[in-house]
């Protein structure tokens, strides 16, 4: 089943679309991971080579995300379960149960990308309704408390499964998928100025619920498909483990 799913999963937004499993789960209450699970699924958004080094973020149900080891690499790597990427939509904004996005970042997205992620889980934990969460990370991002790098680096999002929102500037929709990719940075990019940038939909950019891909912008770049296999199949027990927990997480089977 893992091979046919990777032939037949798009990169683009129109495939998230076609090949994700949507839902209407849009409760505050968050689906939990057990701690070695959620430990496991945030190094697989690494290569191989720098899980070892990468420092490690957890969700602390009272704290949010507080430090589980130490690395040395300069890379950070945790699951996100509420992502950025709706700030500027206009569609009504509640926190998600299920949302899981395993990512991480080198020191310069550490600096800068990853702090919306866990003020916005803080904010949740807190108790902040979510739409004044929502103009909250708006008012940052305007006023220049959440800035743009400075200079270039890389986000991996090599996990076997993500859940989030195919398109945040049209519909809150999530979709799992099986979507192996990785991040250059890419503040403020127009993606209308950029044509498709690669007709098969194998790299693109992303938005955040607007016309451009904001201050902490990516460009993304599909693995290839071998690549993409072998880490589907390195982390089948991962799989099997989130289906179990969840049906939402279980891959499509289309």
């Amino acid at each position: 089943m893992i091979h046919t799913l990777a032939r037949i999963l798009l990169v683009t937004t129109i495939a998230w679309v076609l090949s994700g499993v949507s839902s209407s789960a849009w409760a505050d209450e968050l689906v939990e991971l057990p701690q070695d699970l959620e430990i496991e699924l945030a190094l697989s958004a690494l290569p191989e080579e720098l899980q070892d080094a990468a420092s490690i973020y957890i969700r602390d149900p009272r704290k949010g995300f507080v430090l589980h080891r130490e690395g040395s690499n300069g890379f950070a790597t945790f699951v996100a379960r509420t992502s950025t990427r709706f700030y500027e939509a206009d569609w009504a904004y509640t926190y998600p149960s299920d949302q899981l996005i395993p990512i991480a970042y080198d020191s310069v997205g550490a600096k800068h990308h990853m702090v919306p992620f866990f003020d916005l889980e803080r904010m949740r934990i807190d108790g902040v309704p979510p739409d004044e969460a929502r103009k909250m990370l708006r008012k940052r991002f305007s006023d220049g408390t959440y800035e743009a790098p400075t200079k270039g680096g890389i986000s991996y999002m090599f996990a076997p499964i993500h859940r989030a929102y195919a398109a945040p500037a049209k519909s809150n929709e999530i979709f799992t998928v099986s979507f192996p990719h990785y991040m250059p940075y890419a503040p403020d990019v127009v993606s209308a100025e950029l044509g498709s940038m690669d007709p098969h939909g194998r790299a693109g950019t992303l938005d955040h619920g607007g016309h451009n891909a904001g201050p902490h912008g990516y460009f993304y770049f599909m693995v290839p498909a071998d690549q993409a296999d072998q880490i589907r199949e390195k982390y089948a027990d991962t799989l099997n483990r989130l289906c179990k927990l969840n049906t939402n997480w279980c891959l499509p089977v289309t």
